[in-house]
């Protein structure tokens, strides 16, 4: 979710209505420049709760997540008495890690099973096994011991298909249509919005029925608004395409690789505005959704007497392209803005300086030393987030002179790299085949890149691609890159030289625990 996707009544986001988001930002703090560290989500998230940058916890992919032996803020809050309980997608956690850092993890697969189960029990279904391969097939592999196989080959069997598209919106389009590739599959039906995120409030709101007496920790981590684009009515309506600005364009002559290998593989390039635009309004109608469930469960804390004692948080791990500069979903190291720029709206308890909106640089692992400071965890942990209290309390004005990002992963790094989908036809994850394919064909554009952005200013340094400088005071939507321009020799080496400090300090983070045998 990109941090400009809320409205905050008018005065963020003219168009979007995020009517229950909006709400819980007058009765706390909205940081409008609250920036991630990583533009994709495991590594995101990894930072976002141990209060470190990727290069000092080495969580670069979606494969490096948090390990038992690590520090993390779910784990300080539950030894300090509270009941963690966590919700919905992972990204996180190591199965054995989250053993450790939570009291309870709903199992969000059940529900699914149960809402299959009656068309997998079903006659019909049975028959449609008997009446295709599958069985032969799998006995054959098990016969010639054949293990190097495709591992979504099962999706392919048309029954399979059938049984996948009545529970899950599946891409409507041919092989040769121009959406196809784009990530937007339009309008979905009402069987298929019982989804993730249904089952999610749903449970959320019946452990609040019945929560322990213990201080309570809710992590909710909701599916939504991540593509490919589609809901369902009334939100996928509920934004008049015409109303909708247009899309920020660019020319991809001074940008990196990556940006026209994305937009001509996923077919972006045959797409006009009104198509972009059809994007982007589905996009802030999975974000009104997402709200509409926000305010299920706000509620439910006023109606349980909570919400006042309770510090609440909403954020984001990352935000997403929609349209913009002609491209959809993200990049593991694109640093526009619409990707780096992440929501945070921070109620703390029995708050008492409400309905305040702060423009000061804030990173994601800023959230980390906050929530202890609410919780009263004192610890010698060591880390580099830095607590937004004393902003929250109006105690000081200025916070960081610098945000940072940084993303990828170079050849030398395969345990990095996505698992390749071998075919675009494959059910639900086809969708990512061109967009794995490209970082295997062409690694440079995944490869290490950083960023240092101030209010003025954002640099770039990418191995293998174009290096990015862009003046934000004259140039907000970064068209014009201004790297190769002498004029601002100066200004480079500052910011490189800012950069450079920056890793000095935050280059390692050793262990926070005073051990020495002798």
């Amino acid at each position: 979710m990109r941090g400009d996707a809320i409205s905050l009544s008018g005065k963020l986001n003219k168009i979007i209505k995020t009517p229950n988001i909006d709400k819980l930002a007058k009765d706390g703090v909205a940081f409008t420049n609250c920036f991630t560290v990583n533009p994709v989500c495991a590594p995101s998230r990894c930072c976002i709760f141990t209060g470190q940058y990727v290069h000092s916890n080495a969580h670069r992919s979606l494969y490096q997540l948090l390990e038992p032996y690590e520090e993390n803020l779910f784990k300080f809050l539950k030894l300090k008495g509270y009941n963690v309980v966590w919700f919905g997608r992972n990204d996180l956690f190591t199965k054995s890690a989250s053993k450790l850092s939570f009291s309870k993890q709903f199992n969000m697969m059940n529900p699914f099973l149960k809402k299959f189960l009656p068309d997998i029990l079903s006659y019909k279904f049975f028959k449609s096994i008997l009446k295709s391969n599958l069985l032969k097939d799998l006995l054959f592999l098990r016969r010639n011991r054949i293990y190097d196989v495709n591992p979504y080959f099962f999706l392919e069997y048309p029954f399979i298909k059938e049984l996948l598209g009545k529970h899950f919106k599946l891409n409507p389009y041919p092989l040769d249509h121009p959406l196809r590739k784009s990530f937007y599959f339009g309008r979905r039906d009402e069987v298929q919005a019982l989804d993730l995120d249904h089952f999610i409030t749903k449970n959320v709101l019946k452990f609040l029925d019945y929560r322990p007496k213990s201080p309570f920790c809710l992590y909710i981590a909701m599916n939504f608004p991540h593509p490919p684009y589609t809901v369902e009515e009334p939100f996928f309506s509920m934004y008049r395409r015409e109303k909708i600005p247009d899309p920020i364009r660019t020319q991809f002559d001074d940008k990196p690789k990556y940006m026209r290998l994305m937009y001509e593989r996923y077919g972006l390039n045959k797409l006009n505005i009104e198509d972009l635009k059809e994007i982007k309004a589905t996009y802030f109608g999975m974000i009104s959704r997402l709200d509409y469930h926000f305010g299920l469960i706000i509620n439910k804390l006023k109606e349980i007497g909570e919400y006042d004692n309770t510090a609440i948080l909403f954020l984001s791990d990352h935000g997403d392209y929609a349209g913009d500069y002609g491209l959809t979903e993200k990049w593991p190291v694109g640093f526009q803005d619409c990707l780096v720029n992440i929501p945070l709206i921070i109620k703390p308890p029995n708050m008492t300086n409400k309905n305040l909106i702060i423009d000061e640089l804030v990173q994601s692992i800023d959230i980390f030393p906050t929530i202890l400071e609410f919780a009263r965890i004192k610890t010698p942990y060591t880390h580099f987030g830095k607590s937004l209290y004393p902003l929250i309390k109006q105690e000081t004005i200025s916070h960081r002179s610098a945000v940072f990002a940084e993303g990828g992963y170079n050849q030398r790094e395969p345990q990095c790299f996505e698992f390749q989908v071998y075919d675009h036809k494959i059910p639900i994850i086809g969708i990512y085949y061109d967009k794995i394919d490209i970082s295997y064909e062409f690694p440079e554009t995944v490869s290490r890149s950083v960023m240092i952005r101030t209010k003025d200013w954002k640099l770039i340094l990418r191995n293998g691609q174009k290096n990015e400088l862009y003046d934000l005071k004259r140039d907000p939507y970064e068209l014009n890159n201004l790297i190769d321009d002498d004029y601002y020799k100066n200004t480079i080496s500052e910011l490189k030289d800012m950069l450079l400090k920056w890793y000095i300090n935050t280059s390692d983070n050793p262990h926070w625990k005073k051990k020495r045998n002798i």
